[in-house]
């Protein structure tokens, strides 16, 4: 039977990003390989991308392989879980999903700054906009951009 899931991991975790679709798990988090084992391609690339993000050294493929969703979440709800110190909301339909922004509007229209010159890194306070969690859309300079602002 497969499962889908409201979120994925600690529900204390210090950073949430927010999708707006779950994966399928059939057992529920069974770990990174098994996650793409089952979801592809397209999930293998937001999890590494995650692991990019959240592990506190460059040594984030054993971050993936061993504690990934242990320090950080993943949420398809529609609100910010309230546990989290840093809300990653990924891709616009997500920023405006959780009232971020207006389909209208800028990010700059909501008081959100830049973190870099792409459109796609905004801050406000301990909410972060960013691309959805796919190379093209969030590569490498951009991950780096965002470690640098949440680990100074």
């Amino acid at each position: 039977m497969n499962q889908s899931f409201s979120s994925l991991g600690n529900s204390q975790a210090e950073i949430c990003l927010y999708l707006p679709t779950p994966p399928i798990l059939e057992n529920g988090w069974q770990g990174y390989d098994d996650a793409v084992r089952q979801n592809g391609n397209h999930w293998r690339k937001i999890l590494i991308i995650l692991s990019k993000i959240a592990c506190p050294t460059d040594d984030w493929r054993s971050h993936r392989d061993n504690a990934l969703l242990e320090t950080e979440a993943i949420n398809f709800r529609n609100s910010l879980n309230t546990a989290a110190k840093v809300h990653l909301i990924a891709g616009k339909a997500s920023w405006e999903r959780l009232g971020m922004i207006a389909s209208e509007q800028s990010p700059a229209d909501t008081g959100f700054t830049p973190l870099d010159d792409s459109g796609m890194l905004w801050r406000k306070d301990n909410l972060i906009l960013t691309p959805y969690p796919d190379y093209r859309q969030f590569p490498n300079h951009q991950i780096d951009c965002l470690r640098a602002a949440l680990y100074p």
